[in-house]
């Protein structure tokens, strides 16, 4: 059942849910052809996606969930909200749809998630497309916790200062440089965040991705699994949340990476950027399909 506030002429995808065991996760499957999944953040859900999923379904199979907490998902009280919880229900929506040779898009606290899954099964990831995000270190010299400038840099503290406020506030703060967004569109991210009670859970998982580095110490150790997927990232330089500093650590980390910069491009380049972001994904996923093909018959 469809929420009243959801414009079905917006966001015109039939609805399907994994029955997890703390509550029922929200997700969308579109299209046929090699599999892009697309992996939200803060305070966002599948809507974020849906002018990406309508170009490229016509020639790929687009998936995108909301997490537990957000979007169309449950939103259980006694649901942990950590990002390793998160992780491990997209991994069960991974083997849920058997999914394979995968194109993993990530954005924002989606990104730590997608690529935990991606460390995990990188025989299953053929490809990365990575929006502004950050995650843990990405420096041997770079600590962690509370000494560390980037995890708890301006996104991080803006998340902790905005816990307590309206649900309209936190995403008018988000989407400043999206001045532009019609006030239809922001309601779907203002309701999708539900009432004041669950808002405060949901965003306790935004609080977590801050705190947590145990995790992504986890993670980083097991960094090599990942580094030779080739990787587009793709890059509003606008964004006030995530520095530049992050895409210099990603461009380093990964070994074969394309970026492309949008100068005026802010936080959220689904929005604004939606047609332009569609054809950089739809050249990079043909462009790496010919490759293989060509390992392939030699």
């Amino acid at each position: 059942m469809k929420p009243e506030w959801l414009d079905t002429k917006e966001y015109p995808f039939k609805s399907h849910y994994l029955q997890l065991e703390a509550g029922s996760m929200h997700y969308i499957d579109e299209g046929k052809g090699a599999p892009i999944i697309m992996i939200h953040g803060t305070p966002a859900w599948s809507f974020l996606y849906r002018n990406l999923i309508k170009i490229l379904r016509k020639k790929y199979r687009c998936i995108a969930m909301d997490h537990l907490g957000f979007g169309l998902s449950d939103k259980p009280e006694d649901f942990s909200y950590k990002p390793r919880a998160h992780a491990a229900n997209f991994e069960k929506l991974m083997e849920h749809l058997n999914l394979k040779d995968v194109t993993l898009l990530v954005h924002d606290f989606g990104t730590p998630i997608g690529l935990a899954y991606a460390i995990k099964h990188p025989q299953n990831v053929k490809r990365i497309v990575m929006l502004n995000s950050w995650t843990w270190s990405l420096s041997k010299h770079q600590t962690f916790g509370k000494t560390s400038k980037y995890l708890v840099g301006p996104l991080g503290k803006f998340l902790h200062s905005k816990l307590n406020v309206s649900a309209k506030t936190l995403v008018n703060e988000l989407f400043k440089k999206e001045e532009e967004l019609p006030e239809p569109i922001k309601q779907h991210y203002i309701q999708a965040l539900g009432n004041p009670h669950q808002r405060v859970k949901n965003l306790a998982c935004a609080r977590e991705l801050v705190g947590v580095t145990k995790w992504y110490e986890e993670l980083w150790k097991e960094r090599k699994q990942i580094q030779d997927i080739p990787t587009l990232i793709l890059w509003g330089e606008r964004d006030k949340l995530i520095k530049i500093e992050a895409l210099q650590r990603w461009k380093k980390f990964f070994h074969e990476c394309y970026v492309i910069h949008f100068e005026d491009g802010g936080h959220f380049l689904q929005e604004d950027n939606a047609d332009e972001v569609a054809n950089y994904v739809k050249n990079f996923v043909k462009e790496e399909e010919k490759k293989q093909e060509a390992v392939h018959h030699t």
